[in-house]
């Protein structure tokens, strides 16, 4: 199941961003509509007492002292929007405004209050609209300059100040047109903010993800043939910087096994090619002359050798390819200094020394191969009566190291001692030899690596040193 990284970030940032937007104009809408909830019911509280504010009480009475031109909504006249107000004392109606009148409703519902306690309720309004009415019990001011009078008059007749109740009523169609209005306004914000959001984060996205299709543009066009090819950026980005390294030393990597590859498959071809011909250049002079004697007495010695050298070939194809990146049972237990020693005496030239006491624990049948094919290539590029030397001893980190050395036929520089472990490299670039194929040291680094060994080789005055280490 294939998935997007494009789409999983469009859907993840836009579901965030919007819900965190939402949940923000939500909690504006509802911040927003209590505050202009608690406006209005401030506005009735202020309207109220400025209407218990024209209530004045004295000897002579109670006085409600209104002005209706500065008041209109209470009068129902002009294009005021109507108010309601009713004033009662001893739960008897005494002032009410004059937009009661106007219609068939003419009181509103007397509430028993303690003084200084305030009610507000949702109501009908006379006009049929709905609105809120706001209760408030109270006492009536008495003026300074009557004060001591009132007093008097309260202390000769024991009568105390009587509360008095105002009933203060207004439409709510302004509020409730100013809350809907706030929560369209929302509802829009809303919608637009997903569609917003999702335009915004799809095209930061994009830009963000550009260095990546950038990327996979560059690799698209790389190709292992390609000697130059590498992957390049125009926008250096600084998370990608290491996987452009990574991948350029992967491409590099590739290159070298590719051409290596290419090359060994070229010798391959050029090794199994020279048997073959000579094959059928035997088959076909015998073939043209069946009754030659010379030709019937070393036909099939021929045909043998080359049959042999055929087999050595494939032999030490197929060994190699085998145990490549593989590794080895290490249960024989031998003496390093016994084995080396019975391997050298099938071989001329060999000189050896070693310390007493080499076993170790490794893999008999892959240290005897490792050997044979140094001390075979030894003699094989050594000139004649030069001795081979080949030197054993223990190592401090619990190693030991077979070394062998011998004079160079012809001159070695580094870049010969990096190449020849390649599988079918030759210093003779025409490949003249008939009995080497350039497997031996490459099947000497394969097992060597599958033992956890290591395989050195240094060239000094005319010297070639392999040093083989292996675990103890």
């Amino acid at each position: 199941m294939t998935t997007s990284i494009y789409k999983k970030l469009v859907r993840f940032l836009s579901f965030t961003i919007t819900a965190v937007m939402i949940v923000i104009l939500l909690i504006t809408d509802v911040a927003i509509d209590t505050w202009v909830h608690g406006e209005f019911e401030r506005a009735m509280y202020n309207k109220a007492s400025l209407l218990t504010t024209l209530v004045d009480e004295d000897a002579d009475g109670v006085e409600f002292d209104f002005a209706g031109e500065f008041m209109p909504e209470f009068e129902g006249k002009g294009k005021a929007d109507p108010e309601y107000y009713q004033l009662w004392r001893d739960g008897e109606v005494f002032e009410r405004s004059d937009t009661m009148d106007l219609f068939s409703t003419t009181t509103f519902e007397h509430q028993k209050l303690k003084v200084g306690t305030k009610l507000i309720k949702e109501i009908t309004l006379p006009d049929g609209r709905s609105g809120q009415i706001l209760y408030y019990s109270f006492f009536p001011q008495v003026d300074s300059d009557d004060r001591a009078d009132f007093q008097k008059l309260t202390e000769r007749t024991g009568n105390k100040q009587k509360p008095m109740l105002l009933a203060y009523a207004l439409s709510l169609e302004k509020l409730n047109f100013l809350t809907w209005l706030i929560d369209i306004s929302f509802i829009v914000a809303a919608i637009a903010v997903i569609f917003i959001v999702r335009f915004v984060v799809k095209r930061a996205v994009s830009s963000g993800l550009m260095p990546l299709e950038e990327f996979s543009e560059s690799l698209v066009h790389i190709s292992l043939a390609d000697k130059t090819a590498e992957v390049k950026l125009k926008n250096k980005v600084v998370e990608l910087l290491p996987i452009q390294e990574s991948i350029n030393q992967f491409i590099s990597d590739n290159r070298k096994l590719y051409l290596k590859e290419q090359r060994m498959t070229s010798d391959m071809a050029h090794e199994l090619k020279t048997p073959v011909a000579e094959l059928i250049s035997l088959a076909e002079v015998t073939l043209k002359f069946p009754n030659d004697p010379t030709l019937s007495k070393t036909f099939t010695s021929d045909v043998l050798a080359i049959s042999k050298r055929l087999e050595n070939v494939v032999s030490n194809i197929m060994l190699f390819h085998r145990y490549t990146n593989e590794t080895f049972e290490k249960n024989d237990v031998f003496d390093l200094s016994q084995v080396t020693m019975r391997l050298s005496e099938r071989l001329p030239r060999i000189e050896l020394k070693s310390q007493a006491d080499m076993l170790i624990t490794s893999n008999l049948f892959a240290f005897e191969t490792i050997v044979s094919n140094l001390l075979k290539n030894a003699v094989t590029y050594s000139p004649k009566n030069s001795p081979i030397k080949v030197n054993i001893s223990a190592l401090a980190d619990n190693t030991v190291q077979l070394s062998i050395s011998n004079v160079c036929i012809s001159s070695l520089c580094n870049e010969d001692l990096n190449l020849m472990f390649d599988p079918l490299w030759q210093k003779d670039s025409s490949r003249t030899s008939t009995e080497n194929f350039g497997l031996g040291l490459s099947i000497v680094k394969s097992f060597t690596k599958a033992l956890g060994g290591e395989i050195r080789t240094e060239v000094a005055d005319g010297i070639i040193y392999f040093h083989l280490s292996l675990p103890k």
